[in-house]
């Protein structure tokens, strides 16, 4: 939970750059890679908090397992969810109320179940240790973006 916490702090120092954009690298700015990366952090712990524990059902999938272990998201092969996309203008103060919202969240998880779960798109149940580990992996993932947009 700490790597995520100091990703959360990068992530603040980032939005004050601005919105920078590089097309060789992204078809979208830093500001939409930052919204993304925050709307998943936030949207997995409430996931989490509202699931049954009892209902967990653990899916082994040769995907899952390479980002998992590997710890890396291929560039350009994944699409979001719709519920997870950014809207159209990004403010810098709304990136800054997703980042209040985002710490609060992450400190939620310390007190769910183990078996808490939310259901990846395409890698089935997470329980709270691989979805802790998810939220770090994506959102490296997209900072890594975000390195090379301002480079």
């Amino acid at each position: 939970m700490q790597q995520i916490k100091q990703q959360l702090t990068e992530l603040q120092n980032l939005t004050q750059l601005g919105d920078q954009e590089n097309n060789e690298v992204s078809k979208v700015g830093s500001y939409w890679h930052i919204d993304h990366a925050l709307q998943v952090i936030n949207s997995i712990p409430q996931a989490l908090a509202s699931s049954q524990p009892n209902d967990f059902k653990p899916k082994w999938s040769f995907l899952k397992w390479t980002i998992m272990t590997f710890k890396k998201i291929p560039r350009g092969k994944g699409r979001a969810p719709k519920h997870v996309l950014p809207k159209e203008t990004i403010s810098k103060n709304h990136l800054l109320e997703q980042l209040r919202i985002a710490s609060k969240r992450i400190e939620s998880l310390k007190q769910l179940d183990s078996k808490s779960h939310f259901k990846h798109p395409l890698f089935g149940h997470l329980n709270l240790k691989e979805s802790q580990k998810f939220l770090y992996i994506h959102t490296e993932h997209h900072l890594k973006i975000i390195r090379d947009i301002i480079r």
